[in-house]
């Protein structure tokens, strides 16, 4: 059923998308890049196939525990019957071996036998240990989900931030560009030295260079972000920065106070160290005796004629009973394979402590750094608006005479200056609450629509 209302989501993705595209560049939000990086990324497809493999898997060994039944047909031509030397003495001649065939030349049988097992510890044991490990398939999806979900959630506030600086350069280049006409005509009238025309040049070509750069750093991003989701390459999208609106203060509360123990690496580790519990279980259970129920019918035909339908060459039998099955000695097999697991039960300590030490850390980095970011944007956003109120003024200022070139320049620089530091610390705000949600495990929550 799940699947099925992705298929749906998804189709309706598609069709907002094509829709879009026939009025213009379609806009991504955020949410829907990440439906579509879920549905079409080549890593989510083969985790939910290996979660299938490990639930048909879990059918298999159950299946071993339902009755088994298998039937058999032979037809036999015995070319040289086989000769047995019996005494003489069942034949009247005492002293004397007599060579007898033993067989007849045609035979033919159908038999059918039914086992089922009883009490067999190591099946069981078996079972249990398959369905552990269709859990931990499951994890291993949900970790794929989690660091694709991280992936296009980063790369899509990458682009934000490039096309933001992008749309910050364009418009100091337009700026620079109306300041230079009028600079022109202030050269031509002797108002103002040729050399400052000359800065206020070199100025807007820095500014171009500059906008190049972002341009193509913005489209590779994209393309990174196609391959994700599983778009064209060729198909052109446009971004919806709303997302960076609506900073709210981290409280601590929020997010919660002790260590985060449903991390879905850690619970990965945790439920493959329950694995090998299991599988050492399984181990030793195979030192116990296995007790069966079997039963056997066969029908079968000998005679010195090849007469399949002579009714009074055909002989039935049948048998049921019980198979105790006792393991004696394997060579000490089994006493080394629950070694093995003990080893690797060792280094799953050691990785379930370092997990743990990584993750408080995770998370502590990042909300002390949503905490020193969000008061960033605060000083940030009013030395923007300083350095606005100073361009405007600049401006009017040179347009009198009363500022010079390279005061003018400076103070574009200053603004350039504040709104990139703008901008850089609302995605650095928002990838520190993204790496926040990753280190509490909670990304698939948040952004799975």
């Amino acid at each position: 059923m799940i699947r099925e209302v992705k298929i749906v989501i998804t189709c309706a993705t598609l069709l907002f998308l094509w829709t879009n595209s026939l009025h213009g560049q379609p806009t991504l939000t955020l949410k829907q890049c990440i439906e579509l990086a879920l549905n079409d990324n080549r890593s989510v497809h083969n985790a939910d196939l290996d979660v299938r493999a490990a639930r048909t898997k879990t059918k298999e060994t159950r299946a071993s525990a339902l009755p088994q039944a298998t039937a058999s047909a032979s037809l036999t031509d015995n070319l040289a019957i086989p000769v047995v030397m019996l005494p003489g003495e069942i034949v009247g001649l005492p002293g004397e071996m007599i060579p007898a065939e033993l067989g007849v030349p045609y035979e033919a049988g159908i038999s059918l036998q039914l086992n089922q097992v009883i009490f067999n510890p190591a099946l069981f044991a078996g079972i249990k240990a398959a369905r552990s490990a269709e859990e931990l398939a499951e994890l291993k999806l949900r970790m794929t989900k989690e660091q694709l979900i991280y992936d296009v959630a980063s790369v899509y506030f990458d682009i934000l931030h490039g096309e933001r600086q992008l749309k910050s350069v364009a418009d100091n280049i337009d700026l620079q560009d109306s300041v230079y006409a009028k600079t022109e005509l202030r050269v031509k009238d002797d108002l103002a030295r040729e050399i400052d025309l000359n800065r206020i040049r070199v100025n807007i070509s820095s500014l171009k260079v500059r906008k190049e750069n972002l341009r193509i750093a913005v489209e590779q991003r994209k393309r990174y972000l196609q391959v994700l989701t599983g778009m064209s390459l060729d198909e052109d999208f446009s971004t919806d920065d709303s997302i960076l609106t609506g900073i709210d203060f981290p409280k601590r509360g929020t997010y919660g106070e002790t260590l985060p123990l449903q991390k879905t690496e850690l619970v990965a580790l945790q439920r493959q160290k329950r694995l090998n519990e299991l599988e050492s279980k399984a181990t030793r259970m195979q030192y116990l005796p296995a007790l069966l129920f079997v039963a056997s019918g066969t029908y079968q035909f000998q005679s010195e004629q090849f007469r399949l339908g002579d009714k009074d060459s055909w002989f039935g039998s049948a048998f049921i009973g019980l198979r105790l099955n006792i393991p004696i000695f394997d060579g000490s097999a089994k006493r080394h394979t629950i070694k093995q697991i003990k080893l690797r039960d060792m280094q799953l300590d050691n990785d379930i402590r370092h997990t743990e030490q990584s993750v408080r850390m995770e998370r502590d980095n990042a909300l002390s750094e949503l905490t020193v970011s969000y008061e960033s944007i605060r000083l940030q956003e009013e030395n923007l608006r300083l350095a606005e109120k100073t361009r405007e003024q600049s401006r009017m200022l040179y347009e009198e005479g009363l500022y010079t070139v390279t005061d003018l320049l400076q103070t574009e620089y200053s603004l350039r200056e504040a709104q990139t530091a703008h901008i850089s610390e609302i995605i650095r705000y928002k990838k520190a609450e993204l790496n926040l949600i990753k280190a509490e495990g909670k990304l698939v929550e948040n952004y799975e629509l």
